[in-house]
């Protein structure tokens, strides 16, 4: 089958509003209203049915007369409610609403506005459960509607099917179907046009939009073996109103094993998931649905999904009883079968509205094998800004790429206390936890199981951080290096990597070996780890995180205030032992400095003029004091200190601090 240009979300939204805008004049010509005011289900008026030949004998307008009378008269219609509370039914079930139960069900099949805000408006706000004033107890279905509207509905059974550019807003406790109805919108951005619902479902439709909505899951399906992908849909957008809050889908099996998917993606192309809250109550501060296993599912052969800046939480499936009690399934976002251009950036994966890694899955990102797979160009994360994922709080690994996966290229990610690996590369085996590099790379499993890098040392360098190391890969190749640093190393002593530090490209020999020395512009803070990923070019194929290794550095301290006439004491910590520490500063301020020839181009971040104060020798445990005098007539202004040691030949390997200010008073 041809495949379907891919539509921007700007695009979508053009053309469903140019839609709206034409159903709006169809609406303006000819538009009647018609007013239900009987819950009776009976038919009993004549002639050709329409506006015009109601009521009936009995003098009042039930739901399938108004349905009837609709589809009969030009133009669109508003059928509106005034159902006496006398004749309100199924109170025990129901209170508070007026339940319309028709026999055969309700369709129209000419362009309808169904508006329940009216018996709002007519009889007060009587829900006890606060959503809408009108049951319609039977499958409802909006037939061939272009620009149709339903409103204002609670407990609804809600089908949209054929027609275009439909409004679904205001309903409340419903379901609702759309099939191969495109640019229909579900919910909105006002006050009041979400609906609140168990499922939404999107079937072999195209360009529709579910925003601003609290529901339990939503599905994406089409049929490519029909020649019908489900094509530009969206579910959510860039800004807070758009968001939905989609709480979590699942059931347990007789046995008790947990199941079911959140967010459902089947047979797609150009679907965007954007800024939800997916698998947590509303507040994102609790799980939930304890049998929901699975946060965003890929099923079948979906294409260019993007899955952008949502917070996935709380996707873990508890079994019960009476053979599942205690087991714990689930990932956050699991990718399955075929298809190309699966990208997820910017989402928040197992951490709660506070952003406490406390809502964890089993594992984070899931990649499962499909006897037709797998699904080609899989990218996590990335390093422009806010297309990293945080991926935190699972059980076991953050990342887990399965062994016939290759290309999956992880890069710009906060990953970090996960039960196993940040990232986990299964082996052909399937066997998990840390694979050991091989020579040149010859193994095989997911990603190739590319070897990752090994850092010989780490050391912080005032603002930037130096690494150094080497790696060993396929000869005469192309890699991204990726760094990070964490507060401690995963109990493996591989990873994990809470804060991106930077990257560098490398090409090894003929070795396959390649030699790296590259400083990054972070603070660290002192005593964490650096570790590192290595990404084959241009496959995309990401390694583990390599050992972590401490980073060392030197600390500047000013252990006392900047009073004149009294001393001042600096110290530097983490210097090696015997080694001269000079203390420098400056008043002109902090900022790209001079570089000392004697430093071997290590520049300073104190702007010029740079003064020395003196030096120190540091003690067996690296620490160097220097005390000095403030002059009893010096400004009252800010001074900024910075120390430097010099090592290596021509000082290739000098070392500074961070700078540190005060003000003289």
């Amino acid at each position: 089958m041809e495949r379907i240009p891919k539509m921007t979300t700007t695009q979508t939204v053009r053309i469903a509003v140019t839609l709206l805008a034409l159903a709006g004049m169809v609406r303006a010509a000819g538009a009647q209203s018609i007013i239900v005011d009987t819950a009776n289900d009976v038919v009993d008026f004549g002639g050709a049915q329409t506006v015009a030949d109601l009521p009936g004998p009995d003098g009042r307008v039930s739901l399938p007369e108004a349905g009837l009378a609709s589809d009969n008269t030009p133009g669109v219609q508003t059928i509106g409610f005034h159902v006496p509370q006398s004749e309100w039914e199924y109170q025990w079930l129901f209170p508070g609403r007026a339940v319309l139960r028709p026999f055969l069900g309700f369709r129209v099949f000419d362009t309808a506005i169904l508006d329940g805000t009216t018996q709002t408006a007519f009889t007060g706000e009587t829900n006890p459960e606060g959503g809408g004033e009108v049951v319609i107890w039977a499958e409802t279905y909006l037939i061939d509607n272009v620009g149709g509207v339903m409103r204002g509905f609670d407990n609804a059974s809600i089908h949209v099917s054929g027609g275009s550019a439909n409004v679904i807003q205001g309903n409340t406790q419903s379901n609702i179907e759309i099939y191969d109805s495109p640019f229909t919108l579900i919910g909105g951005t006002n006050p009041g046009e979400g609906n609140t619902c168990g499922t939404i479902k999107i079937d072999r439709s195209n360009n529709n939009v579910v925003v601003g909505n609290t529901t339990t899951r939503v599905r994406v399906l089409g049929w490519f073996g029909g020649g019908q992908p489900a094509v530009n849909n969206r579910i959510g957008g860039p800004t807070p109103a758009e968001r939905n809050y989609i709480t979590g889908y699942g059931t347990w099996s007789e046995e008790g094993y947990p199941g079911g998917t959140t967010v459902q993606i089947f047979d797609s192309i150009g679907t965007i998931v954007e800024n939800n809250w997916i698998g947590t109550t509303p507040d994102g501060l609790a799980q939930g649905n304890l049998a929901s296993t699975q946060g965003i599912g890929l099923e079948g052969e979906n294409h260019d999904v993007i899955v952008r800046n949502n917070r996935i939480a709380g996707i873990l499936g508890h079994g019960i009883g009476p053979h599942y009690a205690g087991w714990l399934v689930g990932s956050a976002i699991d990718i399955y079968g075929i298809g190309s251009g699966i990208t997820l950036v910017g989402n928040t994966i197992g951490l709660n509205a506070n952003d406490e890694p406390v809502l964890g899955s089993v594992t984070g990102i899931m990649t499962r094998n499909y006897y037709l797979g797998p699904i080609q160009n899989v990218v996590i994360g990335g390093t422009a800004a806010g297309e990293g994922n945080v991926i935190a709080g699972h059980l076991a690994s953050g990342i887990s790429v399965a062994n016939t996966y290759s290309g999956v290229r992880i890069a710009g990610n906060a990953i970090h206390d996960n039960g196993a690996l940040g990232v986990d590369l299964i082996t052909d085996g399937f066997l998990t936890g840390v694979t050991p590099n091989d020579p040149l790379d010859a193994d095989s499993g997911g990603n190739g199981l590319q070897n990752f890098p090994v850092i010989q040392s780490a050391t912080a360098q005032g603002s930037s951080v130096r690494i150094r190391g080497g790696l060993n890969s396929s000869a005469l190749a192309q890699f991204t290096l990726e760094f990070f640093a964490s507060p401690t190393a995963d109990p493996s002593g591989h990873g994990e990597g809470q804060l991106h530090l930077g990257s560098t490209s490398v090409q090894t020999n003929a070795a396959g070996n390649a030699a790296f020395d590259v400083t990054l512009p972070a603070s660290v803070p002192a005593g964490w780890v650096a570790t590192s990923t290595a990404t084959l070019e241009p496959l995309g194929s990401t390694s583990e995180f390599s050992a972590a290794v401490t980073i060392d550095g030197l600390r500047l301290e000013l252990l006392d205030d900047l009073v004149r006439g009294n001393p001042a004491e600096l110290q530097v910590t983490g210097a090696l032992g015997g080694e001269t520490v000079w203390f420098l500063y400056s008043t002109a301020g902090t900022g790209s400095g001079p570089c000392p020839p004697q430093l071997g181009g290590l520049c300073l971040d104190l702007l010029a003029p740079v003064q020395t104060l003196g030096s120190a020798a540091a003690d067996t445990g690296g620490t160097a004091t220097f005390t000095g005098i403030v002059p009893a007539g010096a400004p009252l202004i800010a001074v900024h200190f910075q120390a430097v040691v010099r090592r290596g030949p021509g000082g290739a390997d000098s070392a500074k601090t961070a700078t540190v200010s005060a003000t003289i008073s």
